[in-house]
């Protein structure tokens, strides 16, 4: 129970740091979230990938779990929002809040406390599946079907990780030497990221205000993101059969709370933002059992 606490107490005590800091300051959450975003993340892509290589194989269940999210929950939540007469923000929002997983502020840290640098390109990498789902398929999701397939996949090509992916596969590939210097550089600006992005989660929780107006729907939501998302995400991982750090780090991500840019497409498209806001609050602070169930299951203890 000691190295749990030393996995999950870090985490939750920089989030209520954020959390403190939102509510005494005016934090300026965007500039900051671009560039844990848009300069420390990169980094800290590049130098786990070049570190750390992935395979052929494990970059495919990694992407196999995060599609098997998306396609395994998005049919259930769409029916039960037809059985329950849900209005289309809300489905749109229910939808969201299962297979988008807090990775960058959640996931990387329990997964460098939990499993080490040798894990963190996995985990890297499902960031980056992530933001290509969330920034197409949720864009869709979000709209409520009012944004063409194609004109939601076009955004993908703005992130920068796609390319600083692509850049470290390049030169693994090739065989291409970098300096240590250059590797130490990279690791020194881009483990400033999660530690960032863990503080920026605290921040933007503090802003989030629950409706009060939909309390069972708020509730059925909150259980399904912590419940059918953890099942679907552990039975995906069981099922390819996956070994070693990556089955580690796929069902560690299968019990993180709701990801923040899922808050941020249901705020740009009006898609009930309040109660996405909710179904976050709720899920991040469930979440520590769902993650001490599965760390002791992995036998940290």
């Amino acid at each position: 129970m000691g190295f749990l606490l030393e996995v999950i107490g870090p985490i939750f005590t920089l989030i209520g740091c954020g959390y403190a800091l939102g509510r005494r300051r005016r934090v300026d959450t965007e500039s900051l979230a671009d560039v844990a975003l848009y300069v420390c993340v990169p980094f800290l892509l590049f130098s786990a990938l070049v570190r750390h290589p992935i395979t052929g194989v494990a970059a495919a269940q990694v992407l196999a779990w995060q599609a098997g999210m998306y396609a395994l929950s998005t049919p259930a939540i769409w029916l039960l929002a037809r059985t329950l007469s849900w209005d289309r923000p809300t489905r749109s929002a229910v939808t969201l809040s299962i297979p988008t997983v807090n990775v960058a502020s959640y996931g990387v840290p329990v997964v460098l406390f939990a499993l080490g640098d040798e894990a963190l390109s996995i985990v890297m990498l499902l960031f980056v599946y992530g933001n290509i789902f969330a920034s197409s398929l949720g864009v869709y999701i979000a709209a409520g079907g009012r944004q063409r397939p194609l004109q939601a996949l076009s955004s993908v090509f703005k992130l920068p990780l796609i390319y600083t992916a692509a850049l470290a596969i390049g030169i693994n590939a090739w065989g291409i030497p970098i300096p240590e210097s250059v590797l130490a550089t990279s690791d020194l600006i881009g483990k400033a990221g999660p530690i960032l992005a863990i503080v920026l989660l605290g921040v933007q929780v503090s802003r989030i205000r629950i409706d009060g107006g939909q309390k069972a729907v708020l509730g059925g939501a909150i259980f399904a993101k912590i419940t059918i998302g953890p099942l679907i995400g552990v039975g995906l991982t069981l099922l390819m059969d996956a070994q070693g750090a990556v089955r580690d780090v796929l069902l560690i991500c299968s019990c993180l709370p709701t990801a923040i840019n899922a808050l941020v497409l249901t705020t740009r498209f009006n898609a009930r933002p309040e109660l996405l806001g909710g179904i976050l609050i709720g899920s991040t602070l469930w979440s520590p059992l769902n993650l001490i169930a599965v760390l002791y299951w992995l036998g940290y203890q």
